[in-house]
């Protein structure tokens, strides 16, 4: 499945030759470009986007730059009203192309105990089980103001993780969004 349902009210363009890869204009650095995909498209990209960044003489190393889920898994996890994640993780789910230094202060921030703290309610730690757990209480219409409330938590920590990125809290929110269709 494409990422395109989740690139909803951002401008970008099919990246050419590379079919689920998606090309933006970079949100501070005009006139430069970010690649959107679902991890397995742009792990299929990855190298083609950097033989064409090299023919129009922009030289980097491919090894410095990582995908990154824009709505990470583990956090997925406790919305995934589906039972989807493990499909999703790979073929679904909006990554962009970031450079290791800014892959790893978001990891920063979006893996420690204190956002877990803040942002995320007490759930079995294995990824499939909060999967499982989130889609069996979806089920249960009672269980959905509480459910509702999570998807709240996470809707406001992908909207103060990407205060200045006004593209990927738009993606990020467009995932959140779409996990709330399954509670209707």
């Amino acid at each position: 499945m494409s990422v395109k349902k989740y690139l909803l009210g951002v401008s970008v363009d099919p990246f050419e030759g590379l079919p689920g890869v998606f090309a933006g204009p970079h949100h501070k650095h005009t006139g430069h470009y970010r690649y959107l995909s679902s991890y397995r498209d742009g792990q299929r990209g990855k190298a083609r986007i950097f033989q064409l960044l090299a023919q129009h003489g922009q030289r980097e190393n491919p090894r410095e730059w990582e995908l990154h889920h824009i709505v990470e898994g583990q956090h997925f996890a406790d919305i995934d009203f589906g039972g989807r994640l493990e499909r999703a993780y790979v073929d679904e789910l909006p990554c962009v192309l970031i450079h290791r230094v800014e892959h790893r202060a978001y990891n920063s921030l979006l893996h420690i105990r204190e956002t877990d703290m803040l942002y995320r309610h007490t759930l079995p730690r294995e990824l499939g089980e909060r999967s499982a757990a989130a889609a069996a209480a979806a089920k249960t219409r009672t269980a959905h103001a509480q459910l509702r409330r999570r998807v709240s938590d996470l809707r406001h920590l992908y909207t103060n993780a990407y205060a200045d990125d006004r593209v990927l809290r738009r993606i990020a929110q467009n995932v959140i969004d779409d996990a709330l269709t399954f509670l209707r």
